[in-house]
């Protein structure tokens, strides 16, 4: 059947702003859930996907300059040495290269491009590398609406995720949290997306553990133990990310995956296949 062009015409800008409504919940989401992670002097600490600098520091100073300081995996300080790292920032139009010096193990830009919304793009040579290892930021000085900090400091997403995520009172609602965690350890995993992998491998053990106090007395016992193994596996994953060596993570996500459904096994099906509402 042929539809009318006036008719036709509404049909599509109907599409147009539902896209564009579920393009705002989706960036909304992303905001809400989205965490950044800082080191004890308040810069923030961005991934790397190299083995032998798996993290940086990234500060701006007083007079506007970036400052990266390179860490290990446990995100302490190391040394320069003969390493290189190329700067780019400023509005996509007019970015620039910026000059780069050390001081002492910091490394510090010229002064910063103006401008309150652009990205930082750094590019790390590591010695004998025949390629460099790109890294970003998304330099937003705008102030956050709820702790006022410039936006590339907003610590509001650290409040309730990772070691801080709200464990549900109902047990459908705490598998429901589970099960979408479980999902985003697998997306994480695949695409190597460190800081992903960060939140997600503190906030499962913590949702995990509330388990037992949920399950009926005859059942605590297994279902204990289940959390033991799943924790210990989830450790595993993430010591393997955090020294950036993915591939020794595959047999800790064997193991996930072998000690859930066990775990699921205890608890009523849709109780323990719940999904987080849309």
């Amino acid at each position: 059947m042929e539809i009318p062009r006036h008719n036709y015409m509404i049909i599509c800008m109907k599409k147009t702003l539902l896209h564009f409504a579920m393009l705002l919940v989706l960036c909304d989401s992303l905001h809400a859930h989205g965490r950044f992670i800082f080191s004890p002097g308040g810069g923030r600490i961005l991934a790397i996907d190299s083995a032998s600098t798996p993290n940086a520091e990234f500060k701006v100073s007083a007079d506007r300059r970036f400052e990266i300081t390179f860490l290990d995996k446990d995100r302490k300080p190391i040394a320069i040495g003969e390493r290189k790292l190329v700067v780019t920032a400023g509005d996509r139009s007019a970015s620039k290269k910026l000059s780069v010096e050390a001081r002492g193990e910091t490394l510090v830009t010229e002064t910063a491009p103006a401008g309150e919304d652009y990205y930082v793009i750094m590019q790390l040579r590591e010695p004998g590398a025949a390629k460099s290892i790109p890294f970003r930021l998304h330099f937003n000085t705008a102030a956050c609406n709820e702790c006022k900090k410039p936006e590339w400091q907003c610590e509001c997403g650290s409040k309730k995720s990772g070691k801080n995520v709200e464990v549900p009172g109902e047990l459908a609602g705490l598998w429901a949290e589970i099960n979408q965690h479980t999902e985003e350890l697998h997306e994480g995993t695949t695409s190597k997306a460190y800081e992903a992998i960060d939140e997600v491998t503190e906030a499962f053990p913590v949702l995990a553990s509330a388990l037992p106090g949920k399950t009926d007395a005859a059942k605590q016992a297994e279902a204990g133990k289940l959390v033991d193994e799943l924790k210990t596996a989830l450790g595993g994953v993430r010591d393997a990310f955090a020294e950036r060596q993915p591939a020794a993570a595959d047999p800790h996500l064997d193991e996930v995956a072998q000690a859930l459904p066990k775990l699921k096994a205890l608890y009523p099906a849709e109780v323990a296949n719940a999904k987080l509402k849309e």
